[in-house]
């Protein structure tokens, strides 16, 4: 069964659900934003319906990729002769996914003509391929996928009523990433393993990268979450991830001032910081701030991200300090 991320309780219902599912074999409508994870759901059924040693058929199409005349052929596959350039019989995605699960991704971009035969063979378990009389039975588990509103593409004549109530007996909702923010950092430590061999080290996140991860709203959802981790991991710096890496904005960019600063997560030189700029005033945190480029031997970087801050913020106030006649580099 695939190892699924569930910390958030949004994602565990969500998953628990799709075991339940599994036991019966009905039609099962996932839906939810482009990226949230709405195959490994899908692939999540399949698992526990079948089991892991289970052969059975994983037959998956994407109903948005493929141009509208071929989507047809290869749902319902087609014998020798049946048009200009099949000079082989071919079997359709419908048949290859018998005794197995069909996953028709996307199902909200199919053209209408194609939702009333889909819905035919549907309603009657059984396929012609197209050149051929011959009914030929199927026994699948259907899921559908899509990113769109089917209600409302019902109300607006682009999704057929009748393929709606057939496809949609349990509707699961995959919940966008950021709405389940407990998932986050588990799924970000997840991709560092999956390509920690890609750059032949282990790779860790810093205090201020994953604050970083949780504050931003991942409109692409895991998948533009995976890309930025295989992105930080590229520019890691010394095995560590900075926030300055990630390539996504950052909460605190706008912050000129160290008296603003607020750290990325509860860290404790974080808090000692602050304690001593309140005790010992402008002046102290000057002179902390030298320190520390004398400790890190000037690199920038990692100063901001031991304060918790951009290193835009430590640009300003390392401005500050020289017009303050401190000697920082």
């Amino acid at each position: 069964m695939p190892t699924l991320i569930a910390e958030a309780a949004t994602s565990i219902k969500t998953f628990s659900l799709a075991r339940r599912v599994a036991s019966f074999n009905i039609p099962v409508l996932i839906q939810g934003e482009t990226g949230a994870g709405k195959e490994c759901v899908a692939k999540l059924i399949h698992s526990a319906a079948f089991g892991e040693e289970n052969d059975a058929p994983f037959i998956g199409i994407n109903c948005a990729a493929i141009p509208e005349p071929m989507l047809e052929s290869t749902l319902f596959g087609y014998e020798k002769g049946a048009f200009t350039g099949a000079v082989n019989s071919v079997p359709g995605k419908l048949e290859m996914a018998n005794n197995g699960t069909l996953l028709l991704d996307e199902i909200g971009d199919m053209p209408l003509a194609l939702q009333a035969k889909l819905l035919r063979v549907l309603q009657e378990h059984q396929v012609e391929r197209l050149g051929s009389n011959r009914p030929i039975k199927l026994n699948f588990r259907l899921i559908a996928c899509t990113n769109k509103n089917l209600e409302a593409e019902v109300a607006a004549g682009r999704f057929r009523e009748d393929l709606f109530y057939r496809i949609s007996v349990v509707p699961i909702n995959v919940p966008p990433l950021r709405e389940r923010a407990g998932d986050i950092i588990p799924l970000a430590e997840s991709f560092l393993q999956k390509y920690a061999r890609m750059v032949g080290k282990n790779i860790v996140l810093s205090e201020r990268a994953k604050s970083a991860l949780v504050k931003y709203s991942w409109p692409g959802n895991v998948r533009q979450l995976e890309n930025t981790i295989q992105r930080g991991m590229i520019l890691n710096q010394d095995g560590v991830i900075h926030a300055s890496t990630l390539g996504i904005p950052l909460v605190e960019e706008s912050a000129p001032y160290i008296e603003s600063w607020q750290p990325a997560a509860p860290v404790t030189q974080a808090a000692d910081l602050n304690d001593n700029l309140q005790a010992h005033g402008r002046s102290a945190q000057y002179q902390y701030i030298a320190d520390l480029m004398g400790k890190f031997q000037g690199n920038k970087t990692k100063i901001a991200d031991f304060l918790g801050i951009t290193p835009r913020a430590l640009r300003y106030r390392l401005a500050s300090m020289r017009k303050q006649g401190f000697d920082v580099c």
